[in-house]
């Protein structure tokens, strides 16, 4: 039997669906909204970076952590249809990495009006993605490490 391609797995759970997903969406969006109403003065030590780098990691951690046993069962079911570990990784990692998009799509806006250079809006975006993504990922590579985990696949 031929072994099933990549994609359908990583892109069937990118996009976020779950209320945990909505919730740190709309906590991180309500601190985009607050930090770009607030710079319409002038910035505070560069607040467009670290404020969002000090709330993503936790809030993308918290809700990828707070449906366990549902995420369990669909890594399970994910193994047995195919997929790697890896690829279970890249599945969450697009899910942070969107939440955090989705979040701060006010700050992002904010930087394609405001005349700046292309580095000065691509880094802190690349940054917001790489955080989201890793700290969504996180807690799901130490699932599936987990011994308990390997033996709900053997059974």
């Amino acid at each position: 039997m031929e072994k099933p391609s990549w994609t359908p797995i990583v892109l069937s759970g990118a996009i976020p669906r779950e209320a945990t997903d909505l919730l740190a969406i709309l906590v991180m969006g309500i601190v985009a909204l607050e930090a770009s109403l607030a710079t319409i003065g002038p910035p505070v030590f560069g607040s467009r970076l670290w404020l969002p780098l000090l709330v993503v990691p936790p809030t993308v951690a918290l809700a990828s952590v707070s449906t366990t046993t549902r995420r369990t069962k669909e890594e399970l079911a994910l193994f047995a249809y195919g997929g790697s570990s890896w690829q279970i990784l890249l599945r969450y990692f697009f899910r942070g990495a969107i939440c955090a998009l989705i979040a701060f799509s006010p700050i992002i806006l904010q930087g394609f009006l405001i005349p700046s250079s292309i580095p000065e809006l691509f880094l802190p975006v690349l940054a917001l993605l790489l955080a989201g993504g890793l700290f969504y990922s996180l807690p799901s590579l130490r699932r599936i490490r987990s011994s308990s985990f390997v033996e709900h696949y053997k059974s």
